[in-house]
């Protein structure tokens, strides 16, 4: 290990449904997905989890969060891929009541975390005609990292794509997440908070910037704020998507002050998006973007629609 450096990740991994799942949810030629196509998929993830940060610390990752994973089956036989084992992972997931069956995750090193407690924060919304419906839960974890106690939000929001009918979706997420952390910090202002996920939208929209109290340089954050390193990353050249023809960067990781005054043990390296070549496609107009399982309903094989993003502590 290189000077005690520690990978926190984040990966959507694009329709990770199990084996026994209910076809109805999946790509139209999914029923293959019963043939080797589920077993190619977890070597592709946990290969690409493998490599997350392994070169500035010559380690797995410490925390990897996960959206768009339908159940613990899946995160089981991921941990238990060979590329994964010699991590000692274990696994957390609330099964919530989305109606694509698609969950946030986390895979933890037992060695370098601790989970102290855990809960889904979950969302039931109702129409004006009282029909209910339902969005995929937060994953709230507080735990020990290597000797500190951190509070980890994972989070997959609505897209924005039916906008009219998930703004105020996306509102309601945003509030209460920010309310969570107002209570943590009110209690200690230097509580360690992260907040990791897709987004589905990029880190300079002004709801994100103004729900949940962003800002972009990290000297600049006061008691309340989150630090976005993402803002930096962006551009037209890099994301960790692409939509609409243009890179977007919806997956992201926010900090709070905690993680940067001189009490801390746990001190910020930096932020990445993980968009190595062997996760874009290598031909044709697609050259150099995400490398995607499937396309429509067209199967390619790859790995996710998304990069993943991470970040390095040093501790």
């Amino acid at each position: 290990m290189k000077q005690n450096l520690a990978t926190i990740a984040f990966y959507n991994v694009e329709n990770f449904y199990s084996k026994s799942s209910d076809e109805s949810f999946l790509p139209s030629n999914f029923i293959k997905w019963k043939d080797n196509r589920y077993d190619t998929k977890v070597n592709k993830i946990a290969f690409c989890i493998s490599k997350i940060g392994k070169l500035e610390t010559d380690e797995l990752p410490f925390l990897v969060g996960l959206a768009e994973v339908e159940n613990d089956e899946v995160l089981q036989d991921l941990i238990q891929n060979d590329f994964l084992k010699d991590g000692n992972y274990k696994t957390l997931l609330y099964e919530s009541l989305d109606e694509r069956k698609i969950n946030v995750g986390l895979i933890y090193r037992q060695q370098f975390f601790e989970v102290i407690e855990s809960e889904p924060i979950r969302f039931v919304f109702k129409d004006q005609f009282d029909t209910r419906s339902y969005t995929r839960d937060i994953l709230y974890v507080k735990g020990n990292l290597v000797g500190e106690i951190v509070h980890l939000f994972i989070i997959h929001l609505p897209s924005k794509i039916d906008k009219e009918i998930n703004q105020l979706k996306r509102q309601h997420i945003f509030k209460t997440i920010r309310k969570r952390i107002n209570n943590l910090l009110t209690e200690n202002y230097l509580e360690k908070i992260l907040v990791i996920g897709d987004f589905n939208d990029s880190p300079t929209n002004s709801d994100l910037i103004e729900e949940l109290n962003t800002r972009s340089q990290k000297e600049q954050i006061n008691r309340f704020e989150l630090f976005n390193p993402m803002v930096s990353l962006q551009s037209y050249k890099r994301g960790s998507l692409i939509f609409k023809k243009q890179w977007m960067l919806f997956d992201q990781q926010l900090f709070s002050k905690g993680f940067f005054t001189s009490k801390s043990n746990l001190e910020y390296v930096k932020t990445d998006i993980f968009d190595v070549e062997f996760l874009k496609n290598t031909g044709g107009k697609s050259t150099g973007l995400p490398f995607r399982t499937f396309v429509g309903g067209k199967y390619f094989g790859g790995y996710s629609d998304h990069f993943p993003v991470y970040t390095i502590l040093k501790y």
